[in-house]
Formats: structure tokens, sequence, C-alpha cells
């Protein structure tokens, strides 16, 4: 039997899920519109902690999905140079009906070598992306911070999945934030911790100094 890739499991999953009359979170197999905004919710604070009013940052969305940070951002009326990058091009291609004129684009960010030179963006955020299970997600969340973080000039935050939550769905990887951290101090990744505003989910944020 032949073992299926990381980004062909990603692709294979999302592909089947784009529907026009499917709210974005559906797609994306999030539990609600309010559990992705109160995700998004978690980056607008940090970023407005870093920046100063009428900055307009690049920030690079992994795993973008429908684009709809873009949406939520400009709602809040925080502008960003927005780019959001996604594996599945079926996806892509409904955020684009949704969200016309928005910078995305097809790749994988954690290729090798990587598709963008170190610190080109201000901010990059990932919410949901390392949540599927894979079989080897703690090792892929390390080296994913790590590409994330030598790639942000300023910020790289990212959710997931708490260990802590009492109903955990077998296609679902949850972590220790406690253990994750750790392994990506030994990595020289230091983070910040940022939980309680869902049972079931957690963000860390890396700041370079």
């Amino acid at each position: 039997m032949v073992k299926m890739s990381r980004k062909h499991k990603i692709q294979q999953y999302y592909s089947r899920r784009v529907f026009p009359d499917w709210e974005g979170y559906e797609i994306l197999s999030w539990s609600s519109r309010e559990a992705q905004h109160q995700r998004f919710q978690v980056l607008l604070d940090i970023m407005r902690s870093r920046f100063e009013e009428g900055d307009c940052p690049t920030l690079l969305d992994i795993g973008c999905g429908l684009a709809e940070l873009a949406d939520f951002l400009e709602k809040a009326e925080f502008p960003v140079q927005y780019i959001g990058v996604d594996l599945t091009a079926e996806v892509l291609e409904e955020a684009a009906q949704r969200y016309p004129g928005l910078d995305l684009r097809l790749l994988d960010v954690f290729a090798d070598p990587s598709p963008f030179p170190e610190q080109s963006f201000d901010v990059v955020f990932a919410s949901g992306i390392f949540n599927m299970e894979l079989g080897n997600n703690n090792a892929f969340a390390v080296s994913g911070m790590q590409r994330m973080a030598s790639l942000a000039k300023q910020l790289a935050v990212a959710n997931f999945l708490h260990h802590r939550c009492l109903f955990q769905h077998s296609i679902c990887h949850f972590y220790d934030p406690d253990e994750l951290m750790a392994q990506l101090r030994m990595k020289g990744v230091s983070l910040q911790l940022y939980e309680n505003y869902l049972d079931n989910d957690f963000t860390l944020e890396f700041r370079r100094q």
C-alpha cells in the first residue's frame, strides 16, 4: 500500500468539501463561524500590540482556505498587504470567487527549497494547518513553526488543537502546548502561549526581537 503524502491527503480532503452554498467554516471543518473568528481575534490582538496605527504590514496567510482572514481584518479596520497561499486549487478558486482581487497562490510554503526568502513578510499566520492527523504531526509542527519564524520579519502566529479537549475526533491531532513549546525551544524558537479563548485551542506566537 502506497503511503499518502501530507500534501495529497490535505488536497483530497478539502477538494471534496467545496460547495458554493457552504459557509467557509463548513468547508474548512471549523465548528462554527464564532470559533473561527475567535482564532482570528487572537492574531488581531497580537498585531495591534506590535504595530502602530497607520501601519500596513505584509501578511502571509498559510493555508488561507477561503481567505476569510482578509475579510475579517478589513472589517476590523486593520489594513494589511495580504497574500494567501493554499495547497488545494478548488479551495483557492472558491476563495477567488468570494473575494476577488486578493493575492492568492497555489503553493507549499513548507517545501524545500522555500518558495520565499527569509524574513519576506512582517507577519506569517497559520490557522488550523497543523490539525489534520498526518501521522507525524509533532515533527511537522516543529519544522513548520521553524519555517514560519524564518519567513517572518516580526511575527509568526499559529493555532493548534489543545490536548485537554474532551471530544477528540480521530481525524484531528491534539497537542500539549508545553511539550510543543519545549521542542521548539530546543530548536532555538522561543514562543508566547495564548490559551483559554476556546476550550479546545491554543495559539503560539514567535516575535522577532
